[in-house]
This record gives C-alpha cells, sequence and structure tokens, in this order.
C-alpha cells in the first residue's frame, strides 16, 4: 500500500509505478467513484486517435444526402405499407 498526501487544492499525486502500470498520461481521463469510505479511480479507456479521419465537407455532404435518400426511402415505403399515416 502506498500513501499519498492531500494538497491544500484537495489533490493527490499517482504514484509514478501505478501510473506507468495502468498507462495513465498527461492528459488521461479518470472515473471518480466513491464506495463506501473508498474513493476509486478508474482508467477511462479511450479509442486510438489513429481510427480517426479528418472528414472534410466533400465526404460529409455526400453522406448527409445518402442519409436523407435513405431516410426519405425508408419513411415512403413505411407510409405505402400503411405503418405510418403519410396524409399530412
Amino acid at each position: 500500500m502506498l500513501r499519498v498526501k492531500v494538497s491544500s487544492k484537495g489533490q493527490v499525486v499517482i504514484p509514478k509505478k501505478i501510473r506507468e502500470k495502468l498507462g495513465i498520461t498527461k492528459g488521461s481521463v479518470l472515473n471518480v467513484k466513491l464506495d463506501g469510505k473508498k474513493i476509486i479511480l478508474e482508467t477511462v479507456q479511450q479509442p486510438p486517435q489513429e481510427i480517426f479521419i479528418k472528414a472534410g465537407k466533400e465526404i460529409t455532404d455526400k453522406l448527409l444526402r445518402e442519409a436523407k435518400t435513405t431516410s426519405d426511402k425508408s419513411y415512403k415505403l413505411l407510409a405505402a405499407l400503411g405503418v405510418i399515416d403519410d396524409s399530412s
């Protein structure tokens, strides 16, 4: 068991050994829970940045048009089947 001291601002330092073992680095996000008299810190697993791409207007506009078209087709099909009321 390791002991840490609480600062005047309520801050504690997570010992380096523990940070390294859990992969906690600057900017890491932690969940804080209270369990009776215990404070529990859990690492939040962030998706790796390399799975994201930057999408420009030419990509997003195409996707939005496609989604709207698909949505319109679905709406018309449901109306034709009588599932929804298309009288408006």
